[in-house]
């Protein structure tokens, strides 16, 4: 663990209650859009300055986690209790890009006969790597009115605050 100042002493307590949620009626999913979230806020609240956080989820689905600088985060002991293989590294950049760095490959190929995927999450986007596929995939959340004008945009138009948008129509 990187010497940082802790700004919300139940980071993780708030982590694990995401992963746990009884309220989503599902098993536990890494790719679970609130959990990501909320991992994200942890890296940009959390501590004195945004930092890398790492959630690291075993084979019985048990979380273990740690944070860095800005730019970096390990485990400084080997986690104890931990059982192999992983099921999932999540990591975040917390300057905001999702993508793999030179240091998350080298880690990814380190690990991967010994782990099933790797998440990177960045500001309303992630990244995820998965054993066996040919390529990563990319994620981004956009709000549905930036995406109505990014459309919009895309033409040379433009939204007047007397106009509203059509939403739906019916054929007569």
């Amino acid at each position: 663990m990187e010497n940082g100042i802790i700004m919300n002493a139940s980071w993780t307590t708030e982590i694990r209650k995401a992963w746990i949620n009884p309220n989503a009626g599902q098993s536990h999913d890494p790719h679970n859009e609130e959990f990501l979230d909320v991992i994200w806020e942890i890296s940009q609240t959390a501590f004195d300055i945004p930092r890398e956080v790492q959630v690291v989820i075993d084979s019985k689905d048990e979380l273990y986690m740690d944070f860095g600088t800005p730019g970096f985060v390990d485990f400084d002991n080997v986690p104890v209790g931990m059982v192999l293989p992983i099921k999932c590294w999540i990591h975040t950049h917390p300057f905001g890009a999702a993508y793999f760095s030179g240091t998350d490959w080298r880690t990814i190929r380190t690990w991967q006969s010994l782990m099933t995927e790797a998440i990177v999450i960045g500001d309303n986007e992630h990244m995820v790597w998965q054993k066996d596929e040919q390529h990563t995939v990319f994620y981004r959340k956009e709000l549905v009115e930036d995406f109505y004008q990014l459309n919009l945009n895309a033409f040379g138009l433009e939204l007047k605050d007397s106009q509203t948008k059509l939403t739906g129509w019916e054929e007569e």
